[in-house]
């Protein structure tokens, strides 16, 4: 890991203080990115509704840690674990679409989610016998497509 992960932790929890809220900052190093999970009991209004602040909080933490490290560091804001969750009834989801397609051999269109959501399913899915994944839309409306390859 390039990155000293515990100047990336003092980063964090700079930013935290400076917006009155109290957490602990814990990192994982991840295959290809560093995964920092917020434990607070603030964590409502971290997260905000449907994660919209969550959000703005790692575009924020991204920039303040790639700038004061003046290297990139790919990073993943967490709180509470709150979009491990996510991720999981996401790709829950995906799996319940993909033995629809295979079975009724209709397309089938998951809502939108961002960049990281959508390769979290396309990655989920990729050996799935009988599916392919698609994404298509524009901006926040892109979504994953999930189609039969047996039609």
């Amino acid at each position: 890991m390039i990155a000293n992960q515990s100047q990336i932790k003092q980063i964090m929890e700079k930013l935290l203080s400076v917006m009155d809220f109290e957490a602990v900052v814990e990192i994982d190093d991840q295959q290809d990115f560093l995964r920092i999970n917020i434990q607070s009991s603030q964590a409502a209004y971290l997260i905000g509704r449907s994660g919209e602040t969550l959000k703005a909080l790692q575009q924020v933490g991204r920039a303040a840690i790639n700038k004061q490290l003046g290297e990139t560091v790919k990073i993943v804001i967490d709180v509470n674990d709150y979009q491990q969750s996510r991720l999981e009834a996401l790709k829950n989801a995906a799996f319940s679409a993909a033995k629809e397609v295979v079975q009724n051999k209709e397309t089938k269109r998951l809502p939108p989610m961002d960049a990281y959501e959508r390769r979290i399913i396309h990655l989920a899915l990729a050996n799935w016998p009988g599916v392919k994944t698609e994404s298509e839309g524009d901006g926040e409306q892109r979504k994953i497509v999930i189609k039969s390859v047996n039609n």
